[in-house]
């Protein structure tokens, strides 16, 4: 018996230990940063996957450019869209119905009866800063709409042709002030090389840049939410049903450069302007805070309001944040914690109620973090360069033995072999 034992421990001790070097010095190893926190992979063979999201039910859509495919809580693959015309960019669930964008349409898709339908189309599909993303909110399905110019000027880079210079279409009737910019003398809200004039009438687009559009999923019809919001990098609701966004700050580059800006954390209401070409984080762009070289003049003369939002946080740092999800039920971390990829210091990291910032993960150098999702207590992350998803939930130090099945069914398939092999040694005993 004594031997047996020495055999159990030491089978035990071996898998467990091969487990924990595999967790931690593996490809899907992260390094966490925050006590009472902890991590584990949900999902794998993710690849090159561009956006994700849950259902309630707990199974996870993946989409990459030309499909989706279901991971079913059972374990079960299914792939439900797959074309190769497509170019799939954010992807949501609810219950039965998927919605995603793919060049210039939305999608719906009913994972019941298979039916795949284009619901809006003629959505912009160029600029530098033309994020695009989906949410759902009060049954309603939002789109947000990025900005096709830095500060609202076309001009020319490496990658364009004259042809194919993308220039920013307002969604609301503007009134420009004349002011023209660059060698070419490009005015704003206009196509590379044209030059507008003080007092100059601008008709709004339907689906403008810089601009979140609200979808009734049973009529399809659409309507503006709000704009002036430069571009979104990732959302999501809060526990009071508040839109929550992180949003770009205008850079100090081009033709219209504007020094000391940076990223937002913004509550997004309906009906609001928020500045977007002549504001950024609710200071005019005459402000003595973004003076650069130049004195920045106004573009829009009709401004919609003189006074737009304030942001709820403002970073220190500009073009690196992506992604948002909250804690909504106080689950992980404190109620209503924004957690966030930021990109430049390849972390995650979460931002409180307070304004306090936390760093929650290290990532491996490799990641590409895709999506953060918050469902059913915990926070999802995808990672489409190491190919895997995460799971963030509260916890205590991460060596836990938190064993798949398969270490599992090893371990008790190890155990009943030893233990046969010692009832045979005993019998044997008994024999002599």
């Amino acid at each position: 018996m004594k031997r047996f034992c020495q055999f159990l421990i030491i089978s035990v001790v071996i898998v467990s230990a091969a487990f924990l070097v595999f967790k931690f010095s593996g490809i899907y190893r992260v390094s966490l940063l925050k006590d009472n926190i902890d991590w584990s992979i949900v999902a794998k063979n993710c690849n090159d996957a561009l956006t994700f999201d849950k259902d309630k039910d707990d199974n996870t859509y993946v989409a990459y450019e030309n499909s989706i495919k279901v991971l079913k809580k059972d374990g079960r693959e299914e792939i439900l869209v797959q074309d190769k015309s497509l170019s799939i960019e954010s992807l949501v669930c609810n219950d039965e119905n998927l919605y995603f964008i793919s060049k210039g349409e939305i999608y719906h898709y009913n994972t019941q009866n298979k039916f795949l339908e284009v619901i809006l189309k003629d959505i912009p599909t160029q600029g530098k800063y033309l994020d695009r993303h989906l949410i759902l909110k009060d049954s309603k399905l939002l789109l947000s709409i990025g900005a096709a110019t830095n500060s609202g000027v076309a001009e020319k880079d490496d990658n364009s042709t004259l042809r194919n210079i993308p220039y920013d279409k307002t969604p609301i009737n503007i009134t420009l002030s004349g002011e023209n910019y660059g060698k070419e003398k490009t005015g704003a809200f206009m196509s590379y090389k044209e030059s507008s004039t003080k007092g100059q009438k601008i008709s709004a687009k339907e689906l403008g840049n810089a601009s979140i559009i609200e979808i009734d999923l049973n009529t399809n019809k659409n309507s503006l939410y709000a704009c002036g919001i430069r571009n979104i990098k990732g959302w999501d609701i809060d526990s009071k049903n508040n839109l929550i966004a992180i949003t770009g700050g205008i850079e100090n580059t081009g033709v219209r450069p504007v020094a000391r800006d940076f990223d937002y954390i913004y509550k997004l209401e309906k009906g609001n302007w928020y500045g977007w070409p002549d504001f950024s984080g609710g200071d005019p762009i005459t402000s003595p805070r973004f003076k650069g070289e130049n004195i920045l003049s106004p573009i829009i003369l009709n401004p919609p309001n003189k006074v737009v939002s304030a942001p709820l946080y403002q970073f220190s740092k500009i073009g690196g944040l992506e992604n948002l999800a909250i804690d909504k039920e106080g689950t992980i971390l404190d109620k209503d914690s924004k957690v966030f990829y930021d990109k430049e210091d390849n972390m995650i990291c979460s931002i409180d109620e307070r304004g306090v910032l936390y760093r929650l993960l290290k990532l491996r150098d490799e990641s590409e973090i895709k999506g953060i999702k918050y469902s059913n207590g915990a926070i999802y992350i995808l990672d489409g360069g190491i190919g895997c998803i995460y799971k963030l939930k509260l916890g205590g130090a991460s060596l836990k033995f938190n064993l798949p099945k398969s270490i599992w069914i090893f371990i008790i398939s190890l155990l009943f072999i030893l233990l046969l092999l010692n009832i045979r040694r005993i019998n044997n005993k008994i024999k002599r």
